[in-house]
């Protein structure tokens, strides 16, 4: 894993006046916010807020109806997933979509499906047969040691609980060597114990890299432990945006919770 920290406050990913349709439905309502380099931003709010809506816009997985989203000056609304990828953003997902029948270190070779010439179908059927190899396998190798996963190497992941998993897709991002890093629910259906290693890896990631990290996350304690910043989403709208310590605590965000919570 490669550092390429820069200095922070400068704006690496901006989402401006971003509102995502689906029919009828408002997912995202003319939402602004920055990512600056090296932090780590988090997106939280009630389910149904449209956290999930913002990320997917961010990485073409949805086109906003209207806003621009940029990243590093570079405007990403209408680029496909993998032209996105190329620029340097990696992303995990809510429902973690990994080959389940594949061993771990192969899951992790084809997160360097960017860097390679002949594509990942290529890599994985002729392993070594590639000039570039060498230099993947070795980006491969750094992660799983970085990850603690030298031991799961080559088993099958879907022998693993969701713990696992969910390291293994976090290693699948980081192989891209990315330069920004899209964590959707990374500690999702974990218990108490895996949430904490995941929280320690996600810091380190930040620490080794000085990459921005973008989180969706339920858990305010969590986001109060790890984030440098927070947008609060509430039926798509913006509710606040800064530090955690004080807008998790302003009385339009605890109503936005409260007011879940009491609707469930």
């Amino acid at each position: 894993m490669n550092s390429n920290t820069s200095g922070a406050g400068n704006v690496v990913l901006e989402f401006k006046d971003i509102t995502v349709r689906f029919g009828a439905i408002v997912a995202v309502d003319n939402v602004s916010a920055t990512v600056n380099a090296g932090e780590i931003f988090a997106i939280v709010g009630p389910n149904g807020a449209g956290k999930s809506s913002l990320l997917n816009a961010a990485n073409g997985f949805y086109k906003p109806a209207n806003g621009q989203i940029r990243f590093k000056g570079k405007d990403l609304v209408g680029l496909k997933p993998h032209q996105i990828a190329k620029l340097g953003v990696a992303r995990t997902f809510q429902n973690i979509q990994l080959y389940l029948g594949m061993p771990v270190i192969d899951n992790l070779m084809a997160g360097r499906h960017v860097h390679m010439k002949g594509g990942i179908l290529q890599a994985l059927v002729r392993p070594w047969g590639m000039k570039e190899e060498a230099k993947n396998r070795e980006a491969v190798e750094r992660v799983l040691q970085f990850l603690g996963l030298q031991a799961q190497r080559n088993i099958p992941v879907g022998t693993f609980g969701y713990g696992i998993r969910k390291r293994v897709d976090l290693g699948r991002a980081l192989c891209m060597e990315p330069q920004l890093l899209l964590l959707d629910e990374p500690m999702a259906g974990m218990t108490i114990d895996e949430k904490e290693d995941m929280a320690r890896f996600i810091l380190e990631v930040r620490q080794a890299t000085g990459i921005p990290i973008v989180i969706v996350e339920h858990d305010m304690q969590l986001v109060s432990d790890i984030a440098d910043r927070v947008l609060v989403l509430d039926w798509g709208h913006a509710v606040a945006t800064g530090e955690p310590a004080e807008v998790l605590r302003l009385p339009e965000v605890i109503a936005a919770y409260i007011g879940s919570e009491s609707a469930e």
